[in-house]
């Protein structure tokens, strides 16, 4: 446990950074799944936003897709984010029950690590290791871009 008087000066890229590091961690380890999506969404969500207010056109990420229309994007954001939402917040339905998917942390590890090199971060151990975990035990859910970002790291 660190001193009382120990500060860490952070940015939020470098906070980002280290909660997808240890959601990753957590992820190979069969840590607690909820605590992996907490980590690897809150990191998600900095790397979008970071990203977003450098390329405001940029549409490449899960939560601004081109892919949905943008009468349907409120809709779709509340989808993706209706985990994150739970686990963080009680004030509107403290007595909630979710049926969470477990395997949508695969999807916010693998769009945290888009959005950490959209800012032009450098890529992590874990972040390595998992690109090349889903190589082997998932490739289909890798595009040829996908298997080329792994190729080149």
């Amino acid at each position: 446990m660190a001193d009382k008087a120990s500060v860490i000066r952070i940015s939020k890229l470098d906070a980002a950074r280290r909660q997808l590091r240890t959601a990753i961690t957590l992820w190979f380890t069969d840590g607690d799944p909820v605590a992996v999506h907490a980590l690897a969404f809150a990191a998600y969500e900095i790397f979008h936003t970071v990203s977003k207010k450098r390329d405001p056109y940029r549409r490449d990420l899960l939560l601004d897709s081109d892919m949905i229309k943008d009468e349907y994007r409120r809709e779709w954001h509340d989808l993706v984010k209706k985990a994150a939402v739970f686990f963080k917040h009680a004030d509107r339905d403290p007595e909630a029950i979710l049926d969470f998917l477990v395997d949508s942390n695969d999807w916010f590890i693998l769009y945290g690590i888009a959005g950490r090199q959209l800012c032009g971060e450098s890529q992590s151990d874990e972040e390595s290791d998992f690109m090349w975990w889903l190589s082997f035990h998932r490739p289909e859910m890798l595009t040829d871009a996908g298997r080329k970002m792994l190729a080149d790291r």
